[in-house]
This record gives structure tokens, C-alpha cells and sequence, in this order.
């Protein structure tokens, strides 16, 4: 066995580089944070390459005198804890000086600032793991890093970045959280010399939000705010008629800093769907306010988690609080134990309501109306609809039996316009008309996107409207398959888009909403390429333009309708389940049914 060594010096900044630097988002958060530390209200950053050939980041702070520059480069060294009840309430974003050394043994490093309106600055430099070297210049008060020609020294770690595109994307992303931390601070992006985002100190988060996301993106936000166990909910979210189809516009800050806990993701969660529709998720920006005791941050070596001494606490604080708010006020919907399930109240009722007669294949059944008590008097066939129902058996019996996927079927009808009954050898079988369409778009629509382009509408009048920074950036990188999902995107400036043609059966009045969901489920699908990635994205952009176009639930079809539907269905490559995974077909055996109703044990 080996000999115990120590190692050296620069080999141990390396490996502290591999827990803070993952690649270049990760220093801008660095920079970011420390320059929000220093009290800064101008924040510049610049980008070229990704910021894998470059990045820097400018602040107006306080700066540092040349002592401090040049002790900052070094290990352990901070301005912001001094003893060990520091660190447990630190209310910091970071220590400054942490992560110089380990930015430092990866790159080339030179850190310029001043800390008065002097003009007498020092200038540090230090490049990849070497001594730094400190030199007097002129410059402003605040602090300017530029990191230049990240992991050139580290070859095995270089091969393991993105695409410039991809590590540029990443820090847009980081970019515009930390943007939204610090609503009051000016914050400014620049990409290959060009200003990409650019955010003037605004009043609240709402405001910055707005500037962030568009103001096509939301039509209003709903203030948030809540207090509970000693702990302060704020911040905005948007109201329950603007949701989106994923949960890309979403931010949490904790004491200011950005992280991600599973308590509160289930609190959100939870909250979205008492009031939202199934599959929707809000926008928004949450403020935690908590006794910096009450958290540990440093569960986590670039700090993007927390850990809570109280997280039953902590979930009932955003689930109540952004229930209230999605609810207009209305107060959460309280939820025993862990369901994520609340019940819907039916609608009663009324006396006016005549019995109606439901078919079901050869057997006629009276359902009566409620007596004036509540109390059903008659056979509670009704229970199952609040709407009358009346299944045109004889429409559907008059057909010759329909193939599908589980062999030949008599249709019955429908049940509530939404859901195909049907008998088959087997026992009795129910359809999902809307998901068995929209597997038979999706198998269709990707055939066609791997072939010839999908059929598109130009539009008459064209429509406009402004992307965020992510969404500008995802449609440079998937021009190509929009152009074959049929749509037609033009960049008319910065982040001023113009949509003059579309998919054939999208709305004129959904197109932006439709584009920006599809971008979104993109942008989710992260950086990887090759010929998989490639088809992941062609599978995720067919799925959603297949769900646009099918048959929604409560639409009348008409017998060959139905019946062309379950042939279509049948021609399927997998007709059990839609393109989100939900079922299709369900059967219930005879046997199963007799034994529901004890005619068999």
C-alpha cells in the first residue's frame, strides 16, 4: 500500500474546484453573490464562449483595499465568519474570497478593485494555481473578476462542458434567479459584446418578474404574503387563469439565497393543484423570511439547498400561503394526511329535475330526482352524471362491431361525452376519447417530423411578442424542428419575435401560449445531443402539438366517429397509454363485474 502524503497545495484547490465550479453558471453565481454581499447596485456580467473563453463580473460594492484583494486568493480566507455561531447564522450568501482560490486553480484569474471613489485600485492576478501576483492601477470603487480559459489546465474536467450554446443558456438561467433576489439591484447582461437582459432596480418582485418574463407572459400577478411559526411568506404568483404546462418559471429564495427543497416543492405542489387544473403549474417568486438558526445552509457545497429545523413548518408556510393567494383569498383547502388528492364538490340536484331514462345496452333504468330532504327516491343511476344523459344505444347497435386494439367491439355509446363504452368477449371495455386521439396524432405527427414537415397555416395578421432570455436562446437552438413542427419565428429585436405561420389546428388567439409551452418542455430536456437527445425532442415537441389537436373531453361523436377513432387507435405502434403515460383502455371482465354484484363468489 501507498505511502500517506499530503497533498500539494494546488491539487487541493482543484479538487475544493470540483465541489464549487461545475462549469460557468456556477462562477457566475460565485461572483454574483459576493458582489451582492459587498452591498452592490449595479451588477454587470459579460459572457463570450459560454463563459468557457470568458466571463466577467463588474459591481459597484464596497471593493476591497490591496491587503484584502490579494488575501481573498487564498484558502479559508473571509470577510464574513469569524467564529463557529457565525457560521450557524450566517445571513450571507457566501464567504468572500471561498471560491477565488478554486476559480483561481482552474482558470486564469484577475481581480480589479477599489474600495473608495479614489481611483487608486489593485489588480490581482493569478492563473491556474499559481502564486498570485498584485499590482496597483486605477479604477472605480467595486470590484470588476474576469475569469478567462476555465479548466484549460484540467483537460478531463474541459470535456466534460456543453456546447458554448448550451453553457451560455445555463447562465442566463443563473443570471436571471439571482435577478430576481435582488429586485432593487440593476442588473445587466451581455453576450459576445451584445446586451442580452437588461433589469433597472425595480420596486418589488412582481415588477422584476414582469421584466423577466414579458408582459405577454402573465396578465397579472397576485401578491403573496403569509405568516406562520414564526416565518414570513412573500412574493407574487400568478393568478390561477395564467398557469403554464411545466414548472420552468418558478423561484424560491430562502434569507435571499436561491434553493431547491423537496418539503417545499411538495407544499407547491400541493397548492397548484387545489386550485389549478390537472397538469397546470404557476408562475411565481417566494420569499422565505426565517431566523437564519432555523436553516442550515451548508448542507450543500454551492449552497442550492436547505435543510429546516422544522420542514412540517416550513411546508404548511407555502402550501397555505400560496393556496390563499392562487385562491384569490379564499383561504387554503385544507388536506389530511399525504394525499395529494382533495375531493370536488358535485353540484346538487335540483327539484326541477325530471327522471331520465338511461340506456345501457338492453337495459332501461328510471333514475328519479332527489326528494326535498337530499334523500334519493329511486335507483341512484343519476349519482354517476350531474348532467341527463341519454346513451343513443340504438345509433351505436346499428353498426357493424369496430376493431381496436383489444379485438372486434359492439359500441354502446358515449358516458358524459368524454369516455366510449363498449362490449366486447372479453366483458365490458371504456375508452378515453381524448388520449386515444392523442396517441393517434402523436404516432402520426412524429412519423411526420422524422419525414416530410407538418402541415402549417400562415398567418394572416402576425403576431408578436417578447421572449425571456431562456426562450430566445432555445429558439436560436431549435429553429430546425420548430420549422418542421410548422412554425415560422423571426427575430425582429433583442427579444422582439414575430410568429407568421403555426400548426394547422392552433387557435390564432393560443399561438404565443402554445409556443412558449413548447419551448419551456424543450428547454426542460437539458443540453445533450446526438441522435437520442435528438429524438427525445422530436417525441416531446409531437406529444404537445398532439395534445393541442385531439378530441377533448365533453365533444359529442358520432357513430363512424367513434368507430373510425378505435381503427385508428387499433393501426397504433402502443395504443395502451397516451404520450404523458396516462391509460387508454380499461376493461372490466365479466367475471369482475359479476362479482361487484355478488352473482358470483
Amino acid at each position: 500500500m501507498a505511502r500517506v502524503e499530503i497533498l500539494p497545495p494546488a491539487l487541493i484547490n482543484q479538487i475544493a474546484a470540483g465541489e464549487v465550479v461545475e462549469r460557468p453558471a456556477s462562477i457566475v453565481k460565485e461572483l454574483v453573490e459576493n458582489a451582492l454581499d459587498a452591498g452592490a447596485a449595479r451588477i454587470t456580467v459579460e459572457i463570450d464562449g459560454g463563459g468557457i473563453e470568458r466571463l466577467s463580473v463588474t459591481d459597484d460594492g464596497s471593493g476591497m483595499t490591496p491587503g484584502d484583494a490579494l488575501l481573498a486568493l487564498e484558502r479559508h480566507a473571509t470577510s464574513k465568519i469569524r467564529t463557529l455561531d457565525d457560521l450557524v447564522n450566517v445571513a450571507s450568501l457566501g464567504f468572500r474570497g471561498e471560491a477565488l482560490p478554486s476559480i483561481a486553480s482552474v482558470s486564469r484569474l484577475t481581480l480589479t478593485t477599489a474600495p473608495d471613489l479614489s481611483g487608486l485600485g489593485t489588480e490581482v492576478r493569478a492563473e491556474k494555481g499559481q502564486p498570485p501576483l498584485s499590482r496597483p492601477v486605477r479604477w472605480k470603487k467595486g470590484t470588476r473578476v474576469v475569469v478567462e480559459e476555465l479548466f484549460e489546465n484540467v483537460p478531463a474536467r474541459r470535456k466534460f462542458l456543453k456546447s458554448s450554446e448550451a453553457e451560455m443558456k445555463a447562465c442566463v438561467r443563473i443570471f436571471n434567479t439571482l435577478s430576481l433576489s435582488r429586485p432593487g439591484v440593476h442588473f445587466t447582461l451581455f453576450g459576445k459584446g451584445r446586451e442580452l437582459l437588461d433589469f433597472p432596480a425595480a420596486g418589488s418582485a412582481t415588477e422584476r418578474l414582469s421584466e423577466l418574463l414579458g408582459p405577454q407572459a402573465v396578465k397579472h400577478f397576485v401578491p403573496v404574503g403569509f405568516e406562520f411559526s414564526g416565518m414570513r411568506l412573500s412574493g407574487a404568483v400568478s393568478s390561477a387563469e395564467d398557469s403554464f404546462a411545466s414548472r420552468t418559471y418558478q423561484w424560491l429564495f430562502v434569507n435571499g439565497r436561491a434553493v431547491k427543497d423537496q418539503t417545499i416543492a411538495h407544499a407547491v405542489l400541493l397548492a397548484a393543484q387545489e386550485v389549478l387544473r390537472d397538469g397546470r403549474h404557476p408562475a411565481f417568486v417566494l420569499f422565505i423570511q426565517a431566523d437564519p438558526a432555523s436553516c442550515d445552509v451548508n448542507v450543500h457545497p454551492q449552497k442550492q439547498e436547505v435543510r429546516f429545523r422544522d420542514s412540517g413548518a416550513v411546508h404548511s408556510l407555502v402550501h397555505r400561503g400560496l393556496a390563499a393567494a392562487l385562491g384569490a383569498g379564499k383561504g387554503a383547502v385544507p388536506v389530511s394526511g399525504s394525499s395529494l388528492m382533495t375531493l370536488r364538490r358535485v353540484a346538487p340536484f335540483t327539484p326541477e329535475t325530471r327522471p331520465v331514462p338511461v340506456v345501457f345496452d338492453n337495459l332501461s333504468v328510471l333514475a328519479a330526482p332527489p326528494s326535498e330532504t337530499g334523500a334519493a327516491t329511486g335507483p341512484p343511476a343519476r349519482l354517476f352524471s350531474p348532467e341527463p344523459v341519454v346513451a343513443a344505444a340504438s345509433d351505436y347497435h346499428d353498426a357493424a362491431p369496430s376493431r381496436s386494439p383489444v379485438g372486434s367491439l359492439r359500441l354502446i355509446g358515449q358516458y358524459r361525452d368524454s369516455f366510449l363504452l363498449a362490449d366486447s368477449d372479453e366483458g365490458l371495455v371504456l375508452i378515453d376519447q381524448h388520449v386515444a386521439h392523442e396517441r393517434v396524432r402523436y404516432e402520426r405527427i412524429l412519423k411526420r417530423l422524422e419525414g416530410e414537415p407538418v402541415e402549417s397555416q400562415g398567418m394572416l395578421l402576425p403576431v408578436q411578442f417578447d421572449a425571456t432570455a431562456e426562450e430566445a436562446l432555445e429558439l436560436v437552438r431549435s429553429e430546425a424542428l420548430l420549422s418542421r413542427a410548422g412554425f415560422r419565428v423571426s427575430e425582429l429585436s433583442g427579444r422582439t419575435f414575430v410568429v407568421t405561420a403555426a400548426p394547422a389546428d392552433c387557435p390564432a388567439g393560443k399561438i404565443v401560449s402554445f409556443l412558449r409551452e413548447v419551448l419551456a418542455k424543450l428547454s426542460e430536456m437539458g443540453e445533450e445531443t446526438g441522435e437520442a437527445a435528438a429524438r427525445s425532442r422530436r417525441e416531446a415537441l409531437a406529444a404537445s402539438l398532439a395534445c393541442r389537436g385531439a378530441i377533448t373531453i365533453n365533444t359529442k361523436l358520432r357513430p363512424e366517429e367513434a368507430h373510425r377513432l378505435l381503427s385508428d387507435l387499433a393501426a397504433c405502434q402502443d395504443p395502451w397509454t397516451c404520450p404523458h403515460g396516462r391509460p387508454i383502455i380499461l376493461t372490466f371482465t365479466h367475471t369482475e363485474l359479476e362479482k361487484r354484484f355478488k352473482r358470483r363468489t
